[in-house]
């Protein structure tokens, strides 16, 4: 007979092991209500409601609505792949609007500013992971240009990625914009040419 203080097989916990497809099935209901109803009206119930479980089972899984949200938005909050047409500007163009498509993902730009300000500094912490994950891309596309002489050798590659991410976000969380795609290419245009 086993002593109440034997220690668990390894690599298990206590309880039941979670259950992927009840994970895959909460998270799609919840892209599926952002997609519908928008950021700020899903809840806890209603993503509860949707994966025909109970609320206690999301909560066991993330400890709020910010956290299954960017769960579920996880492939597209990812770094993206590196743009390559052969134009450094072309190039630069498909980042900043990958960069802009992220930034307003989960709905325009009221929705950053109240999702930043609901989660605190875990929100800022997430979305300066998400901005980390994108700044050698950029650097990748600019450095690229560079070896093809489109650009001065001299470039300062990480201020301009990070002049870059500083607008958008001043326009999206600041302005309460959504830089357009003319936008875009004066901001491109800033960029030095050799």
């Amino acid at each position: 007979m086993a002593e109440p203080n034997d220690a668990q097989p390894e690599g298990r916990g206590r309880g039941r092991p979670r259950d992927p497809d009840l994970d895959a099935r909460i998270l799609a209901a919840t892209r599926a209500l952002v997609g519908e109803v928008g950021y700020h009206q899903v809840g806890m119930e209603s993503i509860a409601a949707r994966a025909g479980v109970g609320k206690a089972s999301i909560y066991r899984r993330w400890p709020t609505k910010a956290a299954v949200i960017t769960d579920a938005f996880a492939v597209e909050l990812s770094a993206p792949p590196i743009p390559d047409t052969g134009s450094a500007g072309e190039d630069a163009l498909g980042y900043l609007r990958d960069l802009v498509h992220t930034l307003t993902l989960l709905g325009g730009p009221t929705v950053v500013a109240g999702a930043l300000a609901e989660r605190g500094e875990e929100g800022q912490a997430g979305l300066r992971d998400i901005l980390r994950a994108r700044f050698e891309p950029g650097a990748t596309l600019l450095r690229r240009g560079i070896d093809r002489g489109e650009l001065p050798a001299s470039l300062p590659v990480d201020v301009v990625v990070d002049g870059w991410a500083g607008y958008l976000l001043y326009r999206v969380v600041f302005v309460r914009e959504v830089p357009t795609d003319d936008d875009l290419r004066a901001l491109i245009e800033l960029l030095p040419r050799r």
